[in-house]
């Protein structure tokens, strides 16, 4: 991540060690369950990506009839049967089912081909249904900054991420979204750094951190090229 190279972390750690769940507000976490919270309710629910599954802990309580995962790496596949009532490697055992919910955070950017993904995707979205997406934004100001002194260094994680296969402007992500036949793009929206994975804990848990944070999201909305953490965006399929 470019704001601390304090965050690397070795290139074999585990996606739960790697993506942590960051519920803070203006983070894409917060804006996901912002969504799913009271939406949820006996609907069948797909997180892609699952992670160290904080997104299917949080929506558990409200009662979904099918919470799925899909996780590519058998070291979290194994944290996640306690929460999902399913826990696959990718989407094809899915093959003729629909969800009301997907979930895919910070996913697409792990893809060779992230666009016909979405189009098989878009095969398990029932009429309706919407799908949660969110990329990093790869001309995010901190990005910028380092190409001007002809830095581009990878790391373990953020927007630079090594295993980063595919990169996303918000004109690139808008086509992507557009790019589904029965999807229409509802919402767009921007996060913001994870700053407070960096700072002292005292320094983030008071009001000043809060409303400096409502003021970088409005700003990342404003300026979503230039500021925007990572690029969101609700997409629901047509009835």
């Amino acid at each position: 991540m470019p704001m601390s190279s304090a965050m690397d972390l070795p290139l074999d750690a585990a996606p739960q060690e790697r993506y942590v769940f960051k519920p803070s507000y203006g983070s894409s976490h917060h804006w996901a369950l912002g969504r799913l919270t009271g939406s949820v309710e006996g609907s069948r629910v797909l997180d892609i990506g699952a992670g160290g599954g904080g997104i299917g802990r949080s929506i558990l309580p409200e009662g979904p009839s099918q919470l799925v995962a899909v996780e590519i790496d058998p070291r979290a596949q194994a944290g996640l049967r306690d929460t999902y009532g399913e826990v696959y490697a990718s989407i094809e055992p899915l093959a003729g089912r629909e969800f009301d919910t997907v979930v895919l955070l910070d996913v697409l950017e792990h893809m060779a081909d992230p666009f016909g993904f979405l189009e098989q995707l878009e095969r398990l979205i029932a009429p309706g249904g919407k799908i949660l997406i969110s990329v990093p934004n790869v001309a995010h100001w901190s990005v910028r900054f380092s190409l001007l002194f002809g830095r581009f260094e990878y790391r373990s994680r953020g927007i630079l991420d090594r295993t980063h296969l595919q990169f996303f402007s918000r004109r690139r992500f808008r086509q992507m979204c557009s790019s589904l036949p029965s999807c229409s793009i509802e919402t767009m929206g921007a996060s913001i750094e994870p700053v407070e994975l960096v700072l002292p804990r005292w320094s983030v848990r008071n009001p000043l951190f809060a409303f400096m944070s409502r003021v970088r999201v409005g700003v990342a909305k404003l300026l979503p090229g230039l500021m925007a953490y990572q690029h969101l965006a609700v997409l629901r399929r047509d009835r």
